[in-house]
């Protein structure tokens, strides 16, 4: 399972220095408020493909190893197609009935581009979620990689070949990237995927309706928690100052990477696993070093001086020091927030992480309204922080009153470093 974090970690290291080279040329060649625009388009791309996760989500890692290809994918097919279109349908009417409302949540022009994005990005993560069930994650590792390599590289092309220098050519390097994965990330599932008999594919979609829909309405929330503050910026300061936080955000939530590594082998792990105890303490092996790496990681960010992030990102982007110092301590939630998500949908109980939440979002709302208008971008980035902390405070007291676990528990020992360290050497090693 080490070897599978270490390769997995690498293909996110390699995601993070990708994205911020991406960020690094939107923010000297495009500006903040394409920027801007580019951060408004990726959220809608996102709520969409939350609905779209209903049936084509984390549930089919869950049953991957429990039900045949066909009777996953081919119902994951056909609702990708519903919801696309759905949305496509209700962008027209906010464009026609409520066109104030309508500009807030889509981009001036970019309402075609959000739904063909969606429909390659949802064929991408269906194709991901089954190698990650099946446990290719070698597989999986490998076409993220290429993914994100051939984004920046399709990017290039339009920056300093085409002479193309807006938000577009960002958008329609995704396109390739997400393209490109999705075909190869086909064939990739095809190879050993045993039986594509459909029989009781029904039953099979009702189960992953039902594993889905908790999640998902926990997936909503937490998305709402990280992004509503998105269109509270947008609404009440524009897209420039959308632009920075953006930045500011995507530097900081860049350190979810080491979380996200190791909680996708986890999860992959404990859906093929019935033993709770043996959960329990991975989880909390998991936990401390997955919170260590990041608060190393957070210390480099919060140590950079503000003339290097407007050396890097250029003058017009003064002002992303402090979103970064106040989101920090949101990022070491985000990543504990990873860990346990991760478990308790690995075993099986969503509703942990929909109730956390629930309670987050209730955070965000309340403080989002109140402190945007007062404090700006910085009001943006401590109602993040805040939400990002409740929930895990939640899902802290789930945990241990679940597992017995006590506070001692979660303090690393000299034995946690030395078998981490052996771990590493050997997955390296072999």
């Amino acid at each position: 399972m080490l070897k599978k974090i270490v390769g997995t970690a690498g293909t996110r290291l390699l995601n993070a220095l990708v994205n911020l080279a991406i960020l690094f040329l939107i923010t000297n060649h495009i500006g903040k408020e394409g920027l801007g625009v580019i951060g408004l388009i990726l959220l809608d791309v996102g709520i969409i493909q939350l609905v779209i996760d209903l049936v084509a989500g984390s549930a089919l890692i869950y049953y991957a190893s429990r039900e045949t290809t066909g009777k996953l994918l081919l119902p994951a097919y056909f609702w990708i197609a519903i919801v696309n279109v759905f949305f496509y349908l209700v962008f027209q009417l906010l464009n026609f009935s409520l066109p104030v409302l309508y500009s807030t949540v889509v981009p001036r022009g970019a309402g075609s581009a959000i739904i063909g994005l969606a429909v390659i990005n949802a064929l991408m993560l269906t194709h991901y979620n089954l190698l990650l069930g099946r446990e290719k994650i070698k597989a999986y590792n490998t076409i993220f990689t290429m993914q994100v390599l051939v984004v920046l590289v399709v990017f290039l092309v339009h920056l300093f070949y085409l002479r193309e220098k807006t938000f577009g050519a960002y958008i329609h390097s995704l396109y390739v990237g997400y393209f490109v994965a999705a075909v190869i990330s086909f064939f990739s599932m095809l190879r050993g995927s045993g039986s594509w008999s459909m029989r009781h594919w029904l039953v099979t979609t009702r189960r992953v309706v039902q594993y889905g829909i908790v999640t998902q309405i926990a997936n909503v929330l937490h998305i709402g928690n990280k992004r509503f503050s998105f269109y509270i910026i947008k609404r009440f300061m524009g897209l420039p100052p959308l632009g920075v936080y953006t930045a500011g955000a995507q530097l900081t939530e860049g350190l979810r990477l080491i979380g996200q590594s190791i909680s996708i082998v986890q999860f992959a792990t404990l859906s093929n696993t019935t033993d709770k105890s043996y959960a329990a303490r991975l989880t909390i092996r998991l936990m401390k070093f997955t919170l260590l790496l990041t608060f190393m990681a957070v210390l480099i960010l919060v140590l950079l001086p503000e003339s290097f992030y407007t050396w890097v990102f250029s003058k017009a982007f003064t002002g992303v020091k402090p979103v970064i110092l106040i989101l920090s301590p949101g990022v070491l939630a985000l990543a504990a927030n990873a860990i346990f998500s991760h478990y308790f949908s690995g075993l099986g109980n969503p509703k942990v992480n929909l109730w956390s939440n629930v309670i987050g979002f209730i955070f965000t709302v309340v403080l989002a309204f109140a402190l945007i208008p007062l404090l700006g971008i910085n009001g943006a980035a401590v109602t993040a922080s805040v939400s990002y902390l409740s929930t895990v405070v939640y899902q802290y007291v789930i945990f241990k009153k679940q597992t017995g676990t006590r506070p001692g528990d979660w303090i690393p020992r000299r034995q946690d470093f030395r078998d981490f360290r052996v771990l590493i050497r050997g997955a390296f090693l072999r």
